[in-house]
């Protein structure tokens, strides 16, 4: 019996400590965008959430540890959400571009996670989980590799390094993604990339091409 009991006890304590992480992160979300990652701070945070102070450093340690969690819980989502794109593209054209629509869609959806994600990476980098992000970027930057390298072995794109290939396909979109979130509101602002959703997949293509 108390191997029956046991699990339905502790659920509810650990279903209130990811609620309460998530309250935390989601406040701190909401003071960078109200004035950027400088305005994320324990008070502000606190404020929002009501959230002890107590708990967020139990949960994060400091501010910057919520802004790196913020930082790590958001990159992982949107790689997630990227693979998922390519996985389930057929053939190595549909999957280059999926790369390049999967990113711009995610961006297009959550563009305040998005601008977070740029935003927070310089002080992410010069933080103690610097280490960590270079793992998650080698990470996910491998990935692509390995996908790629059997394409350009077959001949499908150019015989070029596969360490250049990521480059080549993303580097259009994540630069137009990140003008247009940096941008300001009115007549100087860019056009969404939702716009250039099929020419920025069809250039990615083009860059790597056979």
């Amino acid at each position: 019996m108390a191997s029956r009991i046991t699990p339905t006890l502790s659920a509810p304590t650990s279903e209130a400590t990811t609620d309460r992480r998530q309250d935390i992160l989601n406040a701190a979300l909401a003071c960078a965008v109200d004035g950027g990652v400088d305005a994320v701070s324990i008070d502000g945070v606190r404020a929002r959430c009501g959230a002890s102070v107590g708990s967020i450093y139990h949960h994060f340690g400091n501010k910057d540890g919520i802004v790196a969690a913020l930082f790590f819980d958001i990159f992982h989502d949107q790689s997630r959400s990227v693979q998922a794109q390519l996985d389930a593209a057929r053939g190595v054209e549909a999957g280059v571009r999926a790369l390049v629509t999967g990113y711009l869609d995610w961006v297009v959806a959550q563009p305040e996670r998005a601008r977070f994600l740029f935003q927070a990476r310089s002080a992410v980098a010069a933080g103690p989980r610097t280490p960590d992000l270079a793992q998650a970027a080698s990470r996910r930057n491998q990935a692509l590799v390995a996908w790629f390298e059997p394409h350009r072995q077959a001949g499908a794109v150019r015989n070029l390094p596969c360490e250049l290939m990521p480059s080549l396909v993303m580097g259009p979109v994540q630069s137009y993604c990140r003008a247009w979130l940096s941008g300001q509101e009115g007549p100087s602002a860019l056009t969404s990339p939702a716009i250039y959703r099929e020419e920025l997949a069809a250039a990615a293509w083009r860059a790597v091409r056979a």
